[in-house]
């Protein structure tokens, strides 16, 4: 039995969770995200499909690949203007020796350099992600943030009236609240919920209880009057300085087996599909007929394996990922489905099979062994019972 907390569960898919970059529990989450890259590039290389339910924005990220735009602009900037002020020097003074001309290039150069790490590097992720992409990932926060967005839309309205005075004004700014989530027809002024420019994460398996969004945030209520710089501070932590160093882990992996920059070519869509695969394999009747071998004992015709296709077109989304990975040892299909999958799906005929005795596979070539069972009723439960075996009992 393993812990509360051990197993994720996120209905958006996976996502880095925000940590204090200076946190030592980061000593040990990086190198797991710098494997997670290695693993996944692997993955796209070897034409391996891996069964990781991958958020959206997650993949966003990765398509954004080798930005880097920041740095090299800044860095452009201070050698273009090193090298034209010098060539000036030159044209203009010609009676200065090359000596003087270089010790001022130095000077220059020193002085950009430290104009340029005076400014913090903007990750190579940034701008990247959005307030949809957070209510992807953390749609209860985000749903929070949107009611106070909502308020500071209101209070931007009222403040830009020119119809009312300052004293109107400031009895409606005085009426701005929030919706009571225990009681609809009550409301909550935000500097009575007691809030915090502080970040609480969602599960304290992370093993820190709060972490302040700026200097002193801890000792500094959100109000009226900050509510915006408190929304872009939650949204930053969550989404660029939060994960900071577990994006930088993560592509270094991953450039370890080729460039992440290549996969600028991909949308977030197609990237999936080709990690992935299909994370809810459908099928119809068709696709079975068309795309399935019946082999050694078994015709498109045979009653035993036109009960198999009857059976297998019914199965529920979860039975239809336990089938898969049962038969081909992976739960999902790859992009174009049962058309796609190599080798195709192969069943024969069980012999010496009966109702009393379950289905094998040999999941390397995709090889069903079916006994031709006396009804689909039967060929249903026992089906679905070898897929819960776990071992190699069946395989």
């Amino acid at each position: 039995m393993q812990p509360p907390g051990y197993y994720v569960q996120r209905s958006g898919g996976l996502f880095p969770a925000p940590f204090p970059q200076d946190s030592l529990e980061l000593d040990t989450v990086e190198p797991m995200f710098q494997f997670l890259g290695i693993l996944l590039a692997k993955c796209l290389q070897d034409g391996r499909l891996i069964d990781m339910p991958l958020s959206r924005p997650f993949l966003k990220l990765m398509c954004m690949g080798e930005v880097g735009h920041s740095l090299s602009q800044q860095f452009g900037d201070v050698s273009l203007t090193s090298s034209n002020l010098g060539d000036s020097f030159r044209s203009e003074n010609s009676d200065l020796t090359a000596s003087i001309i270089e010790e001022v290039e130095k000077e220059m150069k020193l002085e950009g350099d430290r104009k340029f790490q005076s400014k913090p590097v903007p990750a190579w992720f940034s701008d990247i992600l959005n307030e949809e992409d957070f209510e992807s990932v953390n749609p209860h926060r985000a749903s929070f943030l949107q009611q106070l967005r909502d308020l500071s839309a209101r209070k931007q309205r009222i403040l830009k009236d020119r119809t009312m005075s300052d004293d109107q004004k400031n009895v409606l700014l005085a009426e701005l609240a929030l919706p009571n989530p225990s009681d609809p027809n009550l409301s909550i002024r935000l500097e009575d919920i007691g809030l915090t420019f502080e970040f609480d994460p969602s599960s304290r398996v992370h093993n820190f209880h709060s972490h302040p969004l700026k200097p002193g945030g801890e000792q500094e209520d959100v109000t009226m009057d900050n509510v915006e710089e408190y929304i872009d501070l939650v949204l930053d932590f969550c989404f660029v300085s939060g994960i900071r160093r577990q994006m930088e882990a993560f592509r270094s992996g991953f450039n370890q087996v080729f460039p992440m920059a290549k996969l600028h070519s991909f949308s977030p869509m197609e990237l999936g599909s080709l990690l992935c695969g299909d994370q809810a394999p459908c099928w119809t009747m068709e696709d079975i007929l068309n795309y399935t071998e019946p082999k050694l004992g078994y015709t498109r015709e045979s009653p035993g394996f036109v009960r198999f296709v009857n059976v297998l077109s019914r199965l529920s989304a979860d039975e239809r990922k336990a089938f898969l990975q049962f038969t081909t040892g992976c739960s999902s299909l790859p992009p174009g489905g049962l058309a796609n999958l190599h080798p195709r799906l192969t069943v024969v005929r069980k012999v010496d099979g009966s109702d009393g005795s379950y289905p094998s596979v040999n999941t390397c070539v995709h090889y069903l062994k079916l006994p031709e069972y006396s009804s689909e009723d039967i060929l249903r439960e026992r089906l679905l019972a070898a897929t819960r075996e776990k071992g190699f009992h069946l395989n």
